[in-house]
């Protein structure tokens, strides 16, 4: 499942307000930090599982 730019901008400025690392973030995540590096980038083919992990880390502050 494809994580665009726009979402990846999405988990970035998430990223920030909780002012948290890429580490502590892909742990949060069960994933690896470069993984997680990937998602930060966008147009990233991710398989489902990491696909639902930062759709559901988005969702959770609404």
């Amino acid at each position: 499942m494809l994580i665009t730019t726009e979402l990846a901008e999405k988990v970035r400025v998430k990223r920030a307000k909780i002012q948290q690392t890429k580490k502590a973030v892909a742990e949060e995540l069960g994933i690896k930090p470069q993984t997680y590096t990937k998602v930060e980038n966008g147009d990233y083919d991710a398989p489902k599982r990491i696909y639902e992990a930062v759709m559901n880390w988005l969702v959770e502050d609404l």
